[in-house]
């Protein structure tokens, strides 16, 4: 984490806003009046280290996580496939907190240190997101598919809120240590639960009811099939899977979307700082604001997309176009007019919120589009995508870096750049997608899960199908349905 000490905002006046009125087409935001009593009480009370590290130094830190990251997600769509999601999803997670509490230590040492814990819960993290869609692919009827899956995912823009929020008030009042302990803490405490609640597959949980088990799966507990290990264990058919068009155009989608979310995520309070001169709580509560709108916006796409699905006002196809061109198009919008509002806080606050906002659509698009082509392979397809899509998180930050480690620094202008950059990357991402985007299960999935149920056939069984989580159930010749 970077961290600085910035005067506390006297909210009992206008002169914020009165210079955001004077500056509007100034290229350098005006500091607010400072009230120096507060302020000094501040500076005595938060004695952490500080580290005066320049504007590359803390781009390379941000990014650094990433180089770790997108090393393992093919690893991790491999590792979920073969033994299921619980175990890396649950372990990833583990590592992370354990890292976040010796990044403090770290940081006393050299910033190198801190940079080798970041990579390290980068690699750790990385086999996370396969695991996490594997199990959405196997606990959610797929008639709701899409409202699983952006239920679940949204609780990463909820957990920014938390955690943005959360470490303005520890940094503010105990130092910027405090944040990494409590979050390590709280990592670790979740990971017990995770233990103990969560099951690869619904056959597997040992409290299931016969309703619950028929409705997520389409079929009962003793029914004729192969074994969990069977059906994950199947080989993976590579050159299918990169020679696609449907899933390439989904990987451009998922990288362009988060060039722009990953721009935001390491970077807004830095923004908010620099150019909007908030102080560490305000800075922590305003840079959660446009996260606590990406969680709402992600929820509500899941539910109104599957109830286009279901109604069938939409097919799933053009549900993924239209929701991906949402989150594209009107964060792109938003973020280009945050540089021409000036340095009017609330207008920029205001824009920055219904931006990041509406990139929760994605959670009704591509981050669930590999589940649609291949319940088979979905944790394998995401995590070729989401290595892919996460390269922004090692370059967007430096760029951001690059851009304001000139002679000018951070100005307008150059976050006006930024912003600029981060939408035209967007969009020419949203174009592919929208011309050859697919919500439907590939004709290469389909002929796996025969090829294995062929391969797999037990005497005295004369049929196969796939079943509508795309497992594979075999009818019994003495049998009048299928089970």
């Amino acid at each position: 984490m970077v961290v600085s000490t910035s005067p506390v905002m006297n909210l009992s006046s206008n002169t914020s806003f009165s210079n955001a009125t004077n500056a509007r087409f100034s290229d350098v935001c005006e500091k607010p009046a400072v009230d120096s009593s507060v302020n000094n009480t501040r500076q005595v009370q938060n004695s952490s280290p500080q580290f005066l590290w320049d504007s590359k130094t803390q781009g390379i830190i941000l990014g650094s996580y990433f180089y770790g990251y997108v090393l393992t997600q093919m690893a991790g769509g491999w590792l979920t496939k073969m033994y299921g999601g619980k175990h890396p999803f649950g372990v990833g997670i583990f590592v992370t907190g354990i890292l976040a509490l010796l990044t403090p230590f770290a940081a006393t040492l050299h910033y190198g240190c801190v940079i080798t814990l970041r990579i390290l819960q980068g690699l750790a993290t990385g086999v996370c997101y396969p695991g996490l869609q594997q199990l959405v692919a196997q606990w959610s009827p797929p008639s709701d598919r899409t409202k699983f899956s952006s239920l679940i995912n949204a609780g990463a823009p909820l957990g920014t809120v938390t955690v943005l929020t959360m470490a303005g008030f520890l940094a503010d009042r105990f130092g910027w240590e405090s944040v990494f302990y409590v979050s390590g803490a709280m990592t670790i405490v979740w990971y017990v639960f995770w233990i103990f609640l969560v099951y690869d597959t619904p056959a597997l949980h040992p409290r299931i009811t016969e309703e619950e088990l028929i409705l997520i799966t389409g079929y009962s507990k003793n029914h004729h099939g192969l074994s969990s290990v069977d059906r994950m264990r199947q080989n993976i058919p590579w050159r299918s899977i990169l020679t696609s068009v449907p899933v390439w155009v989904m990987i451009g989608a998922h990288t362009g979307q988060n060039w722009g979310t990953y721009t935001l995520l390491t970077s807004l309070p830095t923004y908010m700082k620099h150019i909007l001169h908030f102080n560490l709580f305000s800075n922590g509560v305003f840079s959660a604001l446009p996260y606590l709108a990406m969680w709402f916006v992600g929820v509500f796409s899941g539910y109104s997309s599957d109830m286009l699905r279901r109604r069938k006002v939409l097919s799933t196809t053009n549900v993924r176009k239209l929701y991906n061109t949402i989150a594209n198009v009107i964060p792109t919008v938003a973020l280009i007019a945050v540089g021409f509002v000036g340095c009017d806080p609330v207008a920029a606050v205001a824009l920055l919120t219904i931006g990041t906002g509406f990139s929760g659509c994605t959670t009704a698009s591509c981050q669930v589009n590999s589940i649609d082509l291949s319940p088979t392979f979905a944790s394998v397809i995401y995590g070729i995508s989401n290595t892919v899509a996460n390269l922004p998180g090692i370059f967007s930050p430096y760029t951001v870096g690059l851009i304001t480690a000139g002679p000018n620094g951070h100005t307008l202008s150059n976050w006006r750049t930024i912003f600029f950059l981060s939408g035209a990357i967007r969009m020419a991402a949203t174009l592919p997608y929208l011309l050859f985007a697919s919500g439907e299960l590939v004709d290469w999935d389909k002929r796996c899960c025969t090829e294995l149920a062929e391969d797999k056939e037990p005497a005295g069984k004369t049929a196969y199908i796939c079943n509508r989580s795309n497992e594979i159930l075999i009818k019994d010749s003495t049998l009048s349905d299928y089970k």
